[in-house]
């Protein structure tokens, strides 16, 4: 673990240009789930990751971006207990009663990800397209790329933090 690593990701998440990029995926995103219109009923089951045997990944950037975001504009911290606990629960830290407690800053894999078998057709093709995108801005700022699941990248991001 790297605590450089981690202030590169925190300090860029902060960047005009990576503001920009994830708020330009999240409406092309928004668009396409319009479009498409996947049945969401709300269940939860998409941040309960052991019990539904599925696992969100993150690059560090994006990780990075969305605590900013939770902090700055909603007021939502998270600390390392939290994490621990979601881990230990099987969950996401966010998931607050069957809700999602980050929704207007979720990560954009959980923005494309829909328990209706209908959005298989088009969601991998989204998000593979998305996350490349993602991929290209960490070249394009000159930052390091690691791809890592959700609730690690958030401990990594808040044990630095909090050292």
């Amino acid at each position: 673990m790297s605590v450089e690593l981690v202030e590169q990701w925190s300090n860029a998440a902060a960047l005009r240009e990576v503001r920009e990029f994830f708020f330009a995926a999240r409406a092309t995103i928004d668009a396409r789930v319009n479009k498409e219109r996947p049945l969401c009923i709300a269940s939860g089951a998409c941040c309960n990751f052991e019990q539904h045997g599925h696992r969100l990944y993150v690059s560090g950037l994006e990780a990075a971006f969305t605590l900013l975001r939770l902090d700055a504009c909603h007021g939502i911290t998270l600390d390392a207990r939290a994490i621990d606990a979601s881990v230990t629960r099987g969950d996401c830290p966010f998931l607050v009663r069957g809700f999602c407690g980050a929704h207007a800053e979720r990560p954009l894999g959980c923005r494309i990800y829909f328990c209706d078998e209908r959005a298989r057709v088009w969601q991998n093709e989204l998000y593979e397209t998305t996350h490349a995108g993602v991929q290209a801005l960490h070249d394009t700022l000159a930052i390091p790329y690691r791809y890592m699941e959700w609730r690690a990248a958030l401990a990594m991001l808040r044990s630095i933090e909090v050292a």
